[in-house]
């Protein structure tokens, strides 16, 4: 079965860890609190870590302590480390990729970029976040069963469960409409993975679906449908998380 990554998150607001452990969590990863940098370091000795995500929104020589402790210490100095800002100065931005961050991202987050951002960093060949939905898809072409029913989707990508899973690099035509939505969306996808019926006990049998020809609108219709699954009933109110 699998099993979660670890991430090192440093964040003193118990507001700020909230929505950390809830988004992470979301998108696949086991989050381990620290309140500081300097508590950090026996977290990472107990803990296999894949990375660290460090809320930067402290006064300057603060932030810059806390980066050189991380920077420098055994226990820590090897993993990729991402820094969450609230400002956008880019000259910030490019003295903490100096100090050795891996990433800065500012607030509010682009659930989008973020999942990116720690896949590539952690080692996961997945590049956007996907979410659970159940809809009926309509196929075009004859195959077993016209009408199957959605497992999971990405803005790249949909995974439907069938018994009778098609052979992989088959192009199909399929159209569904999202939940809460009114638009038909027609698109053409491939076939890029097959699970036959009792070959993984941890995975529905399927077809999971590459989208290979999709209007920029309905890309980032879909898109949006995911962010908004992934965090609508998230409010991090940056005042109160940054100053609490």
């Amino acid at each position: 079965m699998y099993e979660k990554k670890k991430i090192l998150v440093i964040c003193q607001s118990a507001v700020g860890q909230m929505y950390f452990g809830v988004l992470l969590n979301r998108i696949g990863y086991m989050p381990v609190f620290s309140r500081t940098a300097g508590e950090s370091l026996w977290l990472a000795r107990e803990n296999v870590l894949s990375l660290i995500v460090f809320d930067g929104n402290l006064d300057d020589r603060d932030r810059s302590a806390a980066v050189s402790l991380l920077r420098s210490e055994n226990s820590v100095k090897l993993l990729p480390l991402v820094v969450i800002l609230a400002s956008e100065d880019e000259k910030l931005y490019d003295l903490l990729i100096n100090e050795g961050c891996a990433a800065v991202v500012s607030k509010p987050l682009d659930v989008t970029l973020v999942y990116g951002i720690l896949g590539r960093l952690s080692g996961e060949p997945r590049q956007t976040p996907r979410i659970p939905v159940s809809m009926r898809v309509e196929i075009e072409e004859q195959i077993p069963d016209r009408f199957l029913t959605s497992v999971n989707m990405s803005e790249t990508g949909i995974y439907l469960r069938t018994h009778k899973p098609v052979p992989e690099n088959t192009l199909l035509h399929i159209s569904f409409t999202l939940p809460h939505d009114f638009d038909r969306i027609e698109v053409l996808v491939e076939v890029v993975r097959k699970i036959p019926l009792g070959v993984q006990f941890d995975a529905e049998p399927g077809i999971g679906l590459r989208f290979v020809e999709i209007p920029e609108y309905t890309k980032n219709k879909i898109k949006n449908f995911v962010k908004w699954t992934l965090t609508n009933d998230l409010e991090w109110e940056l005042e109160l998380a940054d100053h609490q």
